[in-house]
């Protein structure tokens, strides 16, 4: 039963961390490509964080405290998963509260500015509140993995 829960733990690691770095390589397509493509990579990636990076951020806290639960509950407290927890938390928090509305309110933009209804300046001010707060998260994500696989006590 660890065995299940561990590979589903990874592969929810690999499917929401490789969409979510992805992220960036299909917006960045985007704006190089026009400001139609630039909506489409937009929603594009809107349609894939909830349908599957989401999912597989909800699947990681789920398959994480199973394993917790098959293993030993004092397994919580290691500081290494101490600090991953809190910064799960402050992701999930920052990601709720500050990237994903900036990333809507950047992908309505894009669609507007697309029909000639928007400025671009507004757009581009847009992009980077988003694209700052998307730094923040992705700095967060890669923080817990590092501790995850690394497991370092330094207490």
């Amino acid at each position: 039963m660890i065995t299940l829960f561990l590979v589903l733990h990874v592969a929810g690691a690999v499917v929401a961390l490789g969409f979510s770095l992805a992220y960036a390589v299909w917006i960045a397509r985007g704006e190089a490509t026009g400001v139609a493509e630039r909506a489409f990579a937009l929603r594009t990636v809107s349609w894939i964080d909830r349908r599957m990076t989401t999912p597989a951020y909800v699947l990681q806290l789920v398959t994480g405290l199973a394993l917790v639960w098959l293993l030993d509950w004092s397994v919580l407290r290691q500081s290494w998963l101490e600090i991953s927890l809190v910064l799960y938390a402050a992701l999930t928090i920052l990601a709720i509260t500050r990237f994903a509305p900036m990333h809507r309110r950047r992908s309505a933009l894009a669609v507007r500015l697309a029909e000639g209804a928007a400025m671009e300046s507004e757009y581009a001010a847009a992009a980077s509140q988003a694209q700052r707060w998307g730094i923040v998260v992705t700095v967060l994500t890669l923080t817990i993995l590092v501790l995850m696989v690394w497991k370092p006590i330094w207490w």
